[in-house]
């Protein structure tokens, strides 16, 4: 196990350490030449992950971003799975695994439970050998929001603004301004973490790092009340504002479903050479909100709009029965990225009658 909490070592609290900002910065840079470090820079006015060459590009006080990191780095956009050769006979080549060992900096509280997420999904019954190489080989070291986002309603799902479970990743962060309170979740992250100028953090600092969360609360406008919210949405599977909503103001783009760190459907496709001599077969992400996602021989059985726009917003709000957890990290990207503002939360209020 290369370092996270996904199945090895148990997450508990290893280590509780306060640590200068530029410490922790130094110790980043000093992995660079064993790791790939990806975090959230500032890109054209907007946080973005990506790789990085400095921990000096790290835009660590960004609020969000279109993507997650999770979704992006550990569920390929798009990806080969085998290619066919037909020649004096058949040949089948898997493409090499990816291997690279990375670390991902400054993934927020939704986006961590959004791994976790996908960590059922792709780790469960079946697990998914391209999904877990890139998993077992990625350290991820949270970092607590202090603002929330104006779309962000993760306090209302349990997912933020500060991460709450206790397993599943590596490290976690608070910023106490010119220090680092520095939550070491795995044995391996704490033999990884080489760095002098420490100390061990006590009942004050975690009382600051209550402070501090009930301060991030405090900066939410966006809410949802959950209790009883599955079963209303069971029993409404005709409610008016599915219709109006999809004739009046979706658009079908997909949009919703591309910037949402748990969906994970994806499509197969086979790609034939103009010879007929080579198949190469792939898998790319898949949008429920296309309208061809649900056609099977014979016909559509999601062919309206609104059944679409219902499928994507109970996915998220009543799937409790799936895995014992929201379908939603309340990041509200899908209400950001939509066109023509799209609210899955106004949604469910008129559901609620609200």
């Amino acid at each position: 196990m290369f370092g996270n909490g996904m199945t090895g070592d148990p997450a508990s609290r290893i280590s509780d350490l306060l640590v200068p900002k530029a410490s922790f910065f130094t110790w980043l840079d000093s992995l660079r030449e064993r790791l790939s470090i990806i975090g959230p820079v500032a890109e054209e006015g907007r946080a973005v992950f990506r790789e990085i060459a400095s921990s000096g590009e790290l835009y660590m006080e960004y609020e969000s971003t279109m993507l997650s990191p999770g979704k992006v780095y550990l569920c390929s956009p798009r990806e080969d799975l085998f290619r066919l050769s037909f020649g004096k006979g058949l040949s089948i080549e898997e493409p090499p695994r990816d291997s690279a060992q990375r670390i991902i900096v400054g993934i927020h509280a939704c986006d961590t439970n959004a791994v976790l997420y996908l960590d059922r999904t792709f780790l469960g019954t079946f697990r998914d050998p391209l999904y877990e190489e890139r998993r077992r080989n990625t350290i991820l070291i949270a970092l607590n929001c202090g603002t929330a986002s104006k779309n962000c309603f993760c306090s209302s799902v349990g997912t933020g603004p500060f991460l709450k479970v206790e397993s599943g990743y590596d490290m976690l962060l608070t910023d106490f301004g010119e220090d680092y309170l520095v939550e070491i979740k795995t044995a391996g992250a704490r033999r990884l973490f080489d760095v002098d100028d420490i100390r061990g953090a006590g009942h004050e600092d975690f009382r600051l790092k209550d402070e501090k969360e009930r301060s991030a609360l405090r900066t939410f406008t966006k809410t949802i009340n959950t209790e009883g919210l599955n079963k209303l949405l069971r029993e409404n599977p005709e409610h008016p504002v599915w219709r109006h909503t999809a004739e009046e103001r979706c658009l079908s783009c997909t949009n919703c479903v591309m910037v949402c760190p748990t969906c994970f459907c994806y499509d197969v496709v086979d790609e034939i050479s103009m010879d007929m001599k080579t198949v190469r077969r792939y898998r790319q992400w898949d949008a429920c909100q296309d309208t061809r996602f649900a056609e099977v021989h014979g016909g559509n059985f999601r062919a309206r709009r609104s059944a679409r726009l219902r499928q994507f917003v109970t996915h998220k709000l009543d799937q409790m029965h799936q895995y014992g957890v929201s379908g939603t990290v309340g990041c509200g990207r899908c209400i950001t990225w939509c066109p023509t503002g799209i609210d899955l939360t106004e949604m469910a209020k008129q559901v609620q009658g609200k």
